[in-house]
């Protein structure tokens, strides 16, 4: 006499496998979408760290020469520089300064002027070095969105005026990766003390 065994349906039904599938399919969504915004912040991170480590550059430039230059000149643009001997204040800011080196040159000027500049229309801060051809300071990849200078105190005491305060430029610059819409803008800011007493 032949006995009869149960069968036993070990494998799994068609909803088990659905449902384990579906639920695989939304951990790796959620683990992709994951991996993309830490990718895009990182993008992010790294577009930030590269404005501002060139515009530090750009200000430690512009801070170390400036510092030790006299006369100070803050003016809109410099179609034609002013004399040597000629400085003249803004309060509310401007666009471009002009300075002549103090002490020995180490650019030769000759009593020329070194100008910085904010081209609007190449979205760059300009350096001119008396008559020659201005040059960009910045980074091809970085977009200047403003800059202002703003100096003080530029009248001397030899010059009877009241003033009786140091020459001060304070630089205010607003820069993005590039001129994409949308990128997130760094401003930075300085304040600079003339080194040569202002006497």
């Amino acid at each position: 006499m032949l006995s009869k065994f149960p069968q036993k349906n070990n494998g799994f039904t068609l909803v088990e496998m659905l449902v384990a599938l579906s639920l695989f399919t939304i951990v790796v969504t959620i683990v992709a979408g994951s991996i993309l915004v830490l990718i895009s912040g990182n993008q992010q991170v790294v577009k930030e760290q590269s404005v501002m480590a060139n515009m530090s550059f750009v200000m430690d430039s512009m801070t170390r020469e400036i510092r030790t230059g006299k006369n100070y000149y803050c003016d809109s643009s410099f179609g034609s520089q002013p004399d040597a001997n000629q400085n003249q204040d803004c309060v509310s800011g401007n666009k471009a300064i002009s300075f002549v080196e103090a002490g020995n040159s180490i650019t030769g000027s000759n009593n020329g002027r070194i100008a910085y500049y904010f081209d609007s229309t190449n979205k760059t801060i300009m350096r001119k070095v008396g008559n020659s051809s201005p040059q960009s300071i910045v980074s091809n990849d970085i977009y200047i969105k403003s800059a202002k200078f703003f100096v003080t105190g530029t009248k001397s005491l030899s010059d009877n005026s009241p003033d009786v305060n140091q020459p001060t430029v304070t630089i205010v610059i607003t820069a993005t990766e590039s001129s994409v819409s949308g990128e997130k803008p760094i401003t930075l800011q300085t304040t600079i003390t003339q080194r040569e007493l202002d006497l």
